[in-house]
């Protein structure tokens, strides 16, 4: 992740920074994009690069970290919050929301295909392994919080129903950073099966 003095900058280069970093990654690919083009697309010089990064894996993890937060933003969730009126209203609601935020960068549509198929770096990997395991802590708070309310079905045990949540929302995803039609927004982050007879009660 980018060194501490980063967050220092304004918001509006810190996004031009990572949002140029993420076209330039999408358009290459990790191992075809060179440090020395990124540097020239970002418009700063190598000093400056390494004031705010350790190296191009450190700048990735940091665009990766910023495509999440659009998805995924770092709020509190309270389950006690979702009542058996509000329960699944409040999840599309949660949906509508993530689809507007990546309508409005389409800059991420690129660079998801990125997070699927990330370069083997252990640095890289590492942090899109925590990233994908607090989409799917919060997707099992709300299973969790749905079956106490009698609103998805509790004969089968939250892993499984976990387990298929994810496997088919990463299979979509996958498809949609692959063919770039349709939603782009990872739905890792909220998800929402209302109508799939495997959740609902």
């Amino acid at each position: 992740m980018a060194r501490p003095r980063f967050s220092n900058l304004d918001e509006a280069t810190r996004r031009r920074i990572l949002e140029t970093a993420a076209i330039e990654f999408a358009a290459r690919g990790f191992d075809g994009t060179s440090l020395n083009q990124l540097i020239g697309s970002l418009g700063i010089s190598k000093g400056a690069f390494y004031y705010y990064f350790d190296d191009k894996a450190d700048l990735f993890t940091t665009v990766a970290d910023h495509a999440w937060s659009i998805f995924l933003p770092d709020i509190e969730f309270d389950p006690l919050a979702f009542d058996n009126d509000n329960y699944w209203p409040a999840l599309e609601e949660l949906m509508r929301q993530a689809n507007e935020r990546a309508r409005a960068n389409p800059w991420v549509a690129g660079f998801t295909r990125l997070i699927f198929n990330p370069p083997d770096i252990p640095e890289i990997r590492e942090t899109l392994t925590n990233l994908f395991a607090t989409a799917r802590d919060l997707q099992a708070m709300l299973i969790q919080r749905g079956q106490e309310l009698g609103t998805v079905r509790d004969d089968l045990p939250i892993e499984l129903l976990l387990a298929l949540l994810v496997g088919a929302d990463e299979a979509g995803d996958r498809c949609l950073s692959t063919t770039g039609t349709g939603s782009t927004t990872p739905r890792s982050s909220v998800s929402s099966s209302r109508s799939s007879p495997s959740f609902e009660e």
